[in-house]
């Protein structure tokens, strides 16, 4: 049997009144809940449902670079300590330095073939993060991820890996989408978009991503401020961030930032410094517009004004001679040849709406300019002189400045490489040779350079016990498994080494 004792008590962390319920049970024992620690077990547990709802829908996005001839301090001129070393040391490394620099110009020929050949085209250097837009396998991430990329590959959280396509990227925003190739639809769980117009300074703020190589860490935060332009070392960049103290590491960029309800409210995109609670995320309302289009053409057209703008509060001076309006986006100069230049828009201006959409701001302005139809007249409403007016312009198509080349989409060359294994039935010749434990199988004598069985496990005097999972005894018994497999998906290779440890292998001709 219970008995009820309700008190008033006063929390040592804050002047603020809490009830504070007594369970008093028959045995004399007790049990206390506050409405304090119930409410804090609440959020505890919304914070932990929103994790377990968001990062399904959130992937690793890994991206491969070409591979620079190594130069300067890779010349063994650079190295005097080289001289110090023995005879033998030196000529390796020497060696190892001549295959790593380029050859010297007209000397091209007498570069040996064979290290040009086996030095890898590009490598998987760089790591992001992305959220999944639909079941058609779009994933929309940052541009800087996915910059220069000759390839991609694309990780999700249940560790199945697949190849990515560029579809489309603004650099501008710093928007990409890019699209998994033969992604399963069962697989993909789109994440939900919320609305980041409506988004509160001071609200909670979710970040889910790969930061540091720490997959799927999530933290939180708060919104800190909205509407962030001047953070950036560009002025022309497209940008209206919201500000979080949700931390935002190296290896976040292009992964979402939620709200309680589990909606991506932006994409996690920069830092101002390591370890100091100031991250930006681009608003996901401004980052759909882009990617929407990103997906119809592959492209995204933004509309150009040609003016200089100025945010009208932020010009004391102008601001204090200017009686009839209180907010608006000063002309600061209109650019020769542009489309401004061809309309009756004249420097000191104050535009005060776009297509009947009020403006206050310079990043407001260019919110509603991006997205207009190029050519089409569009109506601003102007402020000169403490007069007000009407402008027509027609806006043209933004140019695109030169970005380094993605070469993701380009066809490879399948370098079709053979298994290059030498085997024979394992006996007690070759077990006494290599100094392993006799066992049923095949033993492995000689792998071939760069092929697919060239590696750390497959070393000769390996015993292969079982291949795909199918006990093999002779060399006919492999060639038959070998014959029906898809190299495509895999070879599980099974063995034992002259340490007696063992282990598997898969083989798999898919260069992602």
């Amino acid at each position: 049997m219970k008995r009820w004792i309700t008190i008033q008590t006063i929390l040592l962390t804050g002047i603020c009144w809490s009830t504070l319920t007594w369970h008093v049970h028959a045995d004399g024992s007790d049990e206390s809940v506050s409405d304090v620690l119930s409410w804090a077990q609440k959020l505890n547990k919304a914070f932990i449902e929103v994790a377990d709802k968001v990062a399904p829908s959130v992937v690793v996005v890994e991206v491969a670079h070409p591979v620079k001839p190594a130069t300067g301090l890779l010349s063994p001129e650079n190295h005097p300590e080289l001289d110090n070393l023995p005879e033998e040391q030196r000529r390796r490394w020497e060696e190892f330095f001549r295959n790593q620099s380029p050859a010297p110009e007209g000397q091209e020929e007498e570069r040996n073939d064979s290290s040009e050949s086996e030095r890898p085209r590009d490598r998987f250097d760089g790591k992001g993060s992305g959220m999944i837009l639909s079941k058609e396998g779009y994933i929309l991430t940052n541009y800087h991820v996915i910059e220069a990329a000759s390839r991609i590959r694309v990780r999700l959280m249940n560790g199945r890996i697949f190849k990515a396509l560029v579809k489309g990227y603004d650099s501008q925003s710093d928007v990409a989408v890019i699209q998994l190739v033969d992604a399963p639809e069962s697989l993909l769980i789109p994440i939900k978009i919320g609305d980041s117009d409506a988004v509160k300074v001071g609200e909670f703020a979710i970040a889910i991503g790969a930061p540091f190589e720490l997959e799927y860490s999530v933290t939180y935060g708060h919104v800190s401020a909205k509407g962030r332009s001047a953070v950036a070392m560009s002025s022309n960049l497209d940008h209206d961030f919201i500000q979080t103290d949700a931390d935002i590491n190296p290896g976040n960029s292009g992964g979402p930032l939620v709200n309680i309800r589990g909606e991506a409210i932006g994409i996690n995109t920069m830092i101002r410094g390591l370890n100091t609670g100031i991250g930006f995320a681009i608003p996901i309302n401004m980052a759909m517009e882009i990617g929407h289009q990103l997906i119809e053409t592959g492209t995204f057209k933004r509309a150009l004004l040609g003016i200089g703008i100025q945010t009208l509060t932020e010009n004391y001076e102008l601001n204090d001679l200017v009686t009839s309006v209180s907010q608006g986006v000063i002309v600061s100069s209109v650019q020769a040849g542009s489309a401004a230049a061809e309309s009756t828009l004249r420097p000191a201006d104050i535009i005060i709406a776009v297509g009947g959409k009020a403006v206050a701001s310079a990043q407001q302005l260019k919110n509603q300019v991006r997205s207009q139809s190029i050519g089409k007249p569009l109506v601003l409403d102007v402020v000169r002189n403490d007069e007000r007016l009407q402008v027509v312009i027609k806006p043209r198509e933004w140019t695109r400045p030169p970005v380094a080349a993605i070469t993701a989409n380009e066809p490879r060359e399948s370098q079709n490489l053979p298994l290059g294994l030498k085997l024979r039935e394992a006996d007690e010749s070759g077990a006494k040779m290599f100094g392993v434990d006799l066992a049923e199988g095949l033993m492995v004598w000689e792998v071939e350079k760069g092929s697919l069985a060239d590696n750390q496990i497959l070393l000769p005097g390996t015993i292969i016990t079982e291949v795909n999972f199918k006990p093999v005894r002779s060399p006919f018994d492999f060639a038959e498994i070998y014959r029906d497999a898809d190299l495509s998906n895999f070879v599980n290779v099974t063995g034992g080494n002259a340490e007696g440890h063992r282990g598997f292998v898969i083989l798999k001709d898919r260069d992602l």
